[in-house]
């Protein structure tokens, strides 16, 4: 839902309207991604897809209130405020990772595959 919701948003390259998933934006809480565990990195990264707690519960075989408990400690650790923020920490995170793996001579991710 997270990314749904604000990929149109960012889309419309209206001027003035912040990039949400600048990885700038969210400098801190992504720099504490790492320290999150696997399992809670799992959950992040689903909720930045948008997916509910219970998507989440059936795709990783866990129950609901597990999927609660690791968004509680997710939210603690990265220091957000809400699920929402965490899907946008998400999405910046991924976004940052992407751009470490881009080559050198492919700044811009231009090359063709």
């Amino acid at each position: 839902m997270t990314v749904r919701l604000v990929e149109p948003a960012r889309e419309t390259g209206t001027e003035g309207v912040p990039d949400l998933l600048d990885p700038c934006r969210w400098s801190a809480p992504v720099g504490r991604v790492d320290s999150l565990s696997a399992r809670e990195r799992r959950v992040l990264v689903l909720l930045g897809i948008g997916e509910s707690n219970r998507s989440i519960a059936r795709r990783l075989d866990i129950s609901e209130r597990t999927v609660k408990a690791h968004i509680t400690r997710i939210l603690t650790g990265l220091g957000v405020e809400s699920r929402l923020q965490a899907g946008l920490v998400a999405c910046a995170w991924a976004r940052a990772r992407a751009a470490a793996r881009r080559p050198e001579s492919d700044p811009a991710g231009t090359r063709a595959a």
